[in-house]
């Protein structure tokens, strides 16, 4: 029984896990500015506020601008320059002080009252840097805001207590510095699922719950706050007895934590009738688990280099990635590791790099695009991997393919890129393979042109769904519509495996698609060669793989592909997914752990 004071809220789940933790409500989210009419009394202190919020925020801006140039550059810190000739302009500010004084209203909607006047004449400029002024303007108007509110910023720094942030949203560079805060777990208003903000939670291991509505409303700061990872759902201040439940079993699971993948890599990689599929690992971040999976010779089937650039918010230089490339090809060797390269935009941008606001990011300037766009960037990062490659086995794979003629040019600069190296003296491996991801159904309908351009496809089932449904995946409105397991999305599967096996290349899966045990048979049975999944995910899908025979999986996955409804594909697996688990703890060579 909850005490009355307890709040419970249901979201979803992002990333599973337990967490306890003091409440933090992101500086960010500030709510609707209000109109609080003042006494004449109070002017004189409204504008000292006003005045003292404009100093912090001035103070705040030339640092970050001290950062930029030695993180960044000179060139790109005068994205500060601007931001502070906004903040330090005279005469809006004394249309502020008027309107204070004048109106008795308070500072916060005087200021932002101006700052839309001031938004809406911009937006009608037909002088394209007359409307690229908005987005400082916006920057501006957040920090003054921020600084008016008395709220404090969450700081890099490690908080004594444990900590549960909330949020509207976080971005992956938020997310990357959270556990050195000692952030144990976050919950938003909005996200989804397989939004990038849930797949660096799971990376991470940072329990998160999201598509909270109105969470921000019912929390404050200081709270004791619970949270179930598993099942999405947090208690806001709850009785003693769950936080003492909750506090034994996050101890429990520390415990069993330390020997979280012991004994995996004795798992056979075949099934009962001797066909082989490699289960590899996803790896976002370094994170304190890699060491256990290089030791149980787990290969990485896809490590998301961006965290480089998200953890610095800058594109780090060539020997910075050399150095984080080799040391974790050197750790897995010889299993390989596929790096792929730079998957940036979308919700991948930091406040150096925005996406120039576009309406649909997503579809937008991200990816290959971003990379075939700003070919110093490219490049730097192909001579890092490519020195890298001596050290251990390293297989390079680009991202959002959608043409032909983008293989072709990526390949073009690697080549570019090897011929300089070549003249420098300084060695590679020539014989790295080369791959893509197949995530739009343009890549799928011409895979088997492309498959004559590349080693290897690996599918990621997260945007390919996406994109395929036309379906926003960290939109909750539209969740219950996002299905990885909807049958245009499993034919779209099978299709490339074929066209990929029709030219002698592999094809790996390495979407969220890949880490559901329940569709482990049906994926066997499509034909693929390799699963790459969470680390959270191995055991519950490699401990499947030699309770299961292949050419009966091979008519399983036929049966499945004839199904017109996601719904009938989804209950068909949960009921075979059971009668697997059934089957596997009757026999004596199942390695269903800890069953």
């Amino acid at each position: 029984m909850e005490s009355a004071r307890t709040i419970k809220l249901q979201g979803v789940t992002a990333s599973p896990g337990l967490a306890c933790g003091i409440s933090f409500v992101h500086y960010e989210q500030l709510g609707p500015v209000k109109l609080k009419k003042l006494q004449p009394t109070q002017v004189k202190n409204e504008i000292s506020r006003l005045n003292k919020a404009i100093e912090t925020s001035k103070k705040g801006l030339e640092s970050l601008r001290t950062e930029a140039k030695a993180s960044v550059g000179t060139d790109l810190s005068k994205i500060f320059d601007a931001q502070l000739m906004i903040l330090e302009d005279d005469d809006f500010m004394a249309k502020v002080r008027d309107g204070i004084t004048q109106r008795l209203e308070n500072a916060e909607y005087v200021y932002t009252q101006e700052v839309n006047k001031t938004i809406r004449a911009l937006a009608r400029s037909k002088d394209q840097y007359m409307r690229e002024m908005i987005s400082d303007i916006d920057a501006v108007s957040a920090r003054l805001l921020h600084n008016l509110s008395g709220l404090e910023e969450m700081k890099r720094g490690r908080s004594k207590l444990p900590v549960i942030v909330f949020a509207n949203f976080f971005s992956p560079a938020e997310i990357m510095h959270m556990k050195e805060s000692n952030v144990t777990g976050f919950v938003t208003e909005t996200g989804g699922p397989t939004s990038h903000m849930a797949l660096f939670a799971k990376a991470l291991g940072i329990p998160a719950i999201v598509g909270v509505k109105g969470c921000l409303e019912k929390i404050s700061a200081g709270s004791r706050v619970c949270m179930d990872g598993h099942v999405g759902e947090v208690y806001i201040s709850p009785d003693d007895d769950r936080w003492k439940f909750f506090k034994k079993e996050i101890d429990a699971q520390k415990r069993r934590d330390k020997k979280r993948f012991a004994a995996i890599g004795a798992i056979p990689s075949t099934t009962l009738d001797g066909h082989k599929i490699e289960v590899e690992a996803n790896l976002e971040v370094p994170t304190e688990y890699d060491r256990q999976l290089a030791d149980e010779s787990i290969g990485v089937g896809l490590y998301r280099t961006e965290f480089l650039y998200l953890s610095h918010k800058s594109f780090p230089d060539e020997d910075e990635q050399f150095e984080m490339y080799s040391r974790i090809v050197r750790q897995f060797k010889p299993k390989p590791v596929t790096l792929r390269t730079f998957d940036l935009g979308g919700d991948k941008f930091t406040e150096h790099f925005e996406d120039e606001g576009e309406a649909n990011p997503a579809l937008g300037w991200r990816a290959i695009r971003y990379s075939l766009d700003a070919p110093a960037v490219f490049r730097t990062q192909l001579r890092a991997i490519m020195r890298a490659s001596v050290y251990g086995n390293v297989r390079l794979m680009f991202p959002m393919i959608s043409s032909v003629e983008q293989i072709i040019r990526a390949k073009r600069i690697l080549s570019s890129v090897k011929a300089e190296l070549s003249r420098k003296k300084i060695p590679y491996d020539d014989g790295v393979k080369i791959g893509i991801m197949v995530e739009i159904p343009s890549a799928v309908v011409m895979a088997s042109r492309f498959a004559l351009e590349v080693d290897f496809f690996s599918i990621g089932t997260n945007d390919l769904t996406q994109y395929a449904l036309a379906v926003d995946r960290g939109n909750t409105k539209v969740a219950k519509w996002y299905r990885h397991l909807h049958p245009a999305v499993l034919k779209m599967v099978a299709d490339t495996v074929q066209a990929g096996h029709d030219c002698d290349i592999e094809v790996g899966l390495c979407g969220e698609l890949a880490g559901d045990p329940r569709a482990t048979r049906l994926l066997v049975g499509l034909g693929l060669d390799s699963l790459s999944v969470s680390p959270s995910s191995l055991h519950a899908v490699k401990e499947l793989i030699p309770n299961i025979n292949f050419s009966e999986a091979a008519s399983f996955a036929e049966e499945i592909l004839t199904l017109q409804r996601a719904s009938e594909v989804e209950d068909t697996l949960n009921r075979d997914y059971q009668n697997l688990i059934r089957k596997a703890i009757k026999q004596p060579k199942g390695h269903l752990h800890g069953r």
